[in-house]
């Protein structure tokens, strides 16, 4: 008995002795030749702001990850690793461009993402301050906090920010005018006075843009500068948005809208309606600002037979609450 019992229990301890050691290989960080781990990124959209949940960072989107150590003066500083990644196939993961993997040694680091929430080429930095933005771009920024030690975090969630404005005005006829929206115009069917990009740029060590200090008046023929984005035509509304950089305050925008309406029954004829747009004045890190970083401004404008009246209008960080009422001005 003695015997059968020892032949036995060997293959039984063996077993065990090797379930432990897988899963212990599965637990541990990948390295490389030098013993360096490997670093993960996956990104979310941080609304916690707007007390919504977050939202992965959508497949396609490009971003550039600079690695620092910890509390490094990232203006004269130099990076320990800066790439590119793209979301992949699954939302919220970023894959290295050209399959190129991190691979950091034991320690404490800053990261600093900053992305166009797209496909298109992140702005580059020299010693921590971006090339001069533009207007009609969703820039998004994230820095993890507090630093990140390795190797007891290797997969590393970016929560991103919005650092650009957006303006959205939901458009509408007057029921009392008896005036229908039926489409836009097809040519320039919405446009508005951009902020003027001259000295627009972000710190990487904090994300910030300054405000632009005044608007670009200047007009092409009879529409202003930038195109907005416009929405169809549903059920006698529709809406028209625009991305841009920070405003300081004091600076009134323009905007011009080229429709189709019907007044009275009547056959559709186009109007062109011009308005103003201002903001309540606040501070944005130290700036007097007009519109702010990462905010969201909707407006609500009526369209009567020779002019545009707005009923409100809101502010809100850049996700789905609304927030305080700016005062508007009409044309």
């Amino acid at each position: 008995m003695k015997t059968t019992y020892l032949i036995l229990s060997i293959p039984f301890l063996l077993l065990s002795a090797a379930g432990c050691t897988s899963d212990e290989l599965q637990d541990k960080p990948i390295t490389n030749e030098k013993g360096e781990y490997a670093i993960n990124f996956n990104g979310n959209m941080d609304l916690t702001l707007t007390k919504a949940t977050t939202t992965e960072v959508a497949t396609g989107v490009k971003a550039t990850i600079s690695a620092y150590t910890q509390s490094a003066d990232v203006t004269s500083a130099q990076a320990i690793v800066s790439k590119g990644y793209t979301v992949g196939s699954t939302a919220g993961t970023f894959v290295g461009d050209a399959d190129f993997v991190m691979y950091l040694p034991k320690g404490d680091y800053d990261f600093y993402a900053i992305s166009c929430n797209s496909t298109a080429t992140v702005p580059t930095f020299t010693s921590g301050v971006s090339e001069v933005l533009s207007n009609g771009v969703d820039y998004i920024y994230a820095k993890p906090t507090p630093a990140t030690t390795v190797p007891a975090t290797t997969n590393v969630t970016l929560a991103f920010q919005r650092k650009a404005v957006l303006i959205e005005i939901k458009v509408k006829g007057s029921d009392t005018d008896g005036l229908e929206l039926t489409e836009w115009q097809s040519t320039n069917p919405a446009t508005i006075t951009p902020p003027v990009t001259t000295g627009c740029t972000m710190a990487l060590a904090t994300g910030i843009i300054p405000p632009a200090g005044s608007i670009d008046t200047e007009q092409s023929g009879e529409v202003y500068k930038a195109a907005m984005t416009t929405g169809e035509v549903s059920g006698k509304e529709t809406t028209a948005t625009y991305t841009m950089l920070p405003v300081v305050a004091s600076q009134t925008l323009k905007v011009k809208f080229k429709v189709k309406v019907k007044i009275g029954g009547r056959t559709a004829e186009d109007k062109t309606y011009t308005a103003d747009l201002t903001a309540p004045n606040n501070s944005d890190n130290g700036n007097a600002t007009a519109f702010l970083s990462g905010k969201k401004y909707t407006y609500n404008a009526i369209l009567k037979a020779n002019k545009i009246t707005f009923t409100g209008a809101t502010v809100a960080d850049w996700g789905t609450v609304a927030g305080s009422d700016p005062t508007v001005t009409e044309p």
